[in-house]
């Protein structure tokens, strides 16, 4: 039935890591529930959800990752639903836990931990183009770590100066390639158009270099382990580098906010 499921939520556009994140949860599911009442889980009940809630705050799981779950489990309720076996949503807006959004500003790094990282990444003695070329585009196009894996050469229009992107929810955005990107562009290409390979897409390693498949998502964060240290910057992801790009792009690069809420669009 997971299979199924999974199936089903590819058939609805989410991303591999979301139908893989639900199908998991749901998974968690049905062993509490089996456990719990010693039968197979065939339909939900909404007693039941608020069960589990109760059981998982009991148990010290954080309200997010609560109303993650729920989320899964509304997924679920609507697959049953489109396979005629529950006839009803049983999951609603209210058993959601409301979470107090933080004042506290995230942790932003600032343009002189950015120019840290830029130095090293030219630096490196292994693929430094490549590496420059990757968080060029990262720190000023806002993309997310499954978007940026995902750009195809024929996505990139380098003297018009925008990239096509598909992202979450397969919504189609351009965005815009700055002086900065450009360059760094410009050298990756003229190294990477040397390479003697089929695949498509623009970032490629050993592994995925005779395959037409795109890097994994987790090459992101592997990248940037590797220069943290360096860089001798505390914390160092891809979502802290959206938020430079936003506030950057804001404050100094002249963007409007629809222009920043565009190319990081959500």
């Amino acid at each position: 039935m997971l299979e199924k499921f999974i199936e089903y939520m590819k058939r609805k556009s989410l991303s591999e890591n979301t139908y893989n994140s639900y199908a998991n949860d749901v998974k968690i599911f049905k062993q509490y529930y089996e456990d719990s009442y010693g039968e197979e889980l065939n339909t939900l009940f909404h007693a039941d959800i608020k069960m589990y809630c109760n059981f998982l705050l009991k148990n010290n799981i954080s309200s997010t990752s609560i109303n993650r779950k729920l989320a899964a489990l509304k997924q679920y309720n609507l697959f049953l639903i489109d396979e005629g076996l529950q006839k009803d949503i049983v999951i609603r807006d209210k058993d959601y836990i409301k979470i107090q959004k933080s004042m506290i500003n995230k942790t932003i790094p600032s343009m002189q931990e950015i120019n840290k990282l830029k130095h090293f990444a030219c630096r490196d003695e292994k693929n430094a183009k490549r590496a420059s070329c990757f968080l060029s585009i990262l720190i000023y196009g806002g993309l997310r770590e499954s978007e940026i894996v995902s750009i195809r050469l024929i996505d990139i229009k380098l003297e018009e100066r925008f990239i096509n992107i598909i992202g979450k929810g397969n919504k189609f955005r351009q965005i815009i390639i700055n002086n900065f990107m450009y360059d760094a562009l410009s050298e990756y290409l003229e190294e990477r158009n040397s390479i003697d390979t089929i695949n498509p897409y623009l970032f490629i390693g050993q592994k995925n270099k005779n395959s037409k498949e795109p890097l994994n998502r987790n090459f992101c964060n592997r990248l940037l382990d590797k220069y943290k240290d360096l860089c001798k910057i505390e914390k160092l992801h891809p979502h802290c580098l959206r938020s430079f790009f936003c506030s950057n792009a804001l404050h100094n690069a002249g963007y409007s906010i629809d222009q920043v809420a565009n190319q990081a669009r959500t």
